[in-house]
């Protein structure tokens, strides 16, 4: 799992696959050859394309997790703020909640931001595409997925 996600981040980087193989084999102490770093790269774009078409073809499942990560940032807001409160005599540790409940603001306001474009017929309008007939009659290409 290391390896997949050492390959993916520096494949992202464009970085060339000479100097992948000498990244992971100082990383792990092994020597790969190329055909299985493209055995990786391969395993990494069958990987997504299924975690893709899961996310495509399971909406409403989507909308959930994406609400249940909202409700998750939520509750840790509520904690650091019960931190904040309960701490307050040792300053070291409010400056730290509430650098956390910065973080955890930013986060939330993120996803409010992109929100709308998950949720259909709430996201930008598509001029070709008739985005007022209800989610359940629209087709998969009308719906917008990140």
């Amino acid at each position: 799992m290391f390896v997949k996600s050492l390959v993916a981040t520096l494949s992202i980087k464009r970085i060339p696959d000479s100097e992948i193989i000498k990244d992971i084999s100082s990383k792990i102490n092994k020597t790969i050859s190329q055909r299985y770093l493209t055995s990786i790269k391969q395993q990494i774009k069958r990987d997504s394309y299924y975690w893709y078409k899961t996310l495509r073809d399971g909406e409403y499942e989507y909308l959930h997790e994406f609400r249940e990560r909202i409700n998750e940032i939520t509750d840790l807001q509520r904690r650091h703020y019960k931190i904040v409160e309960v701490n307050a005599n040792n300053p070291s540790i409010q400056q730290t909640s509430l650098a956390e409940l910065h973080k955890l603001n930013i986060t939330l306001s993120n996803y409010f931001d992109i929100a709308p474009y998950i949720v259909p017929n709430l996201g930008a309008s598509n001029n070709n595409n008739d985005n007022s007939l209800p989610a359940a009659q629209q087709t998969k290409e009308d719906k917008i997925i990140v």
